[in-house]
């Protein structure tokens, strides 16, 4: 994927790593930023950015992996593709917590997909060309 064949002005390829994450965020951030989104909306995307890479890295490659995410943003869109096995986060994964449980007994699972969900605007999720594609507008 390339800035070409996506219309993304600002897209970078990561590794598949957890030691990639905090570069990965920051890139987004400053991307972000430069597009002049308040820090809160930032603030807002690193979280579901850094959701996003775990859930590829941890669930869809099984770890540190020699595969590769990117990571672009097109105004207020923030934008996600990883080449693991097709997962919707809108439709497929744990149910969203029960808010009226205590955290302690709360199931493991589910939260980060609720995170993604709540935190962001509108989110579209496709695959294609054995990518999975996510793409959230900010707010």
């Amino acid at each position: 994927m390339d800035k070409k064949e996506t219309g993304i002005a600002h897209l970078l390829r990561f590794p598949a790593r957890l030691d990639a994450v905090p570069g990965a965020m920051a890139f987004a951030a400053m991307a972000l930023t430069q597009a002049g989104l308040a820090p809160g909306v930032v603030a807002r995307a690193e979280l579901i950015l850094e959701e996003l890479l775990r859930n590829s890295i941890l669930h869809g490659y099984g770890g540190d992996s020699t595969h590769d995410v990117w990571v672009g943003v097109r105004g207020t869109v923030l934008c996600y593709e990883d080449a693991a096995p097709p997962f919707n986060p809108l439709t497929e994964g744990p149910p969203p917590p029960d808010p009226g449980l205590p955290p302690d007994e709360l199931q493991v699972g589910g939260v980060g997909l609720l995170l993604i969900r709540q935190l962001g605007g509108a989110v579209a999720y496709a695959y294609s060309a054995g990518h999975n594609r996510i793409e959230i507008t900010l707010q």
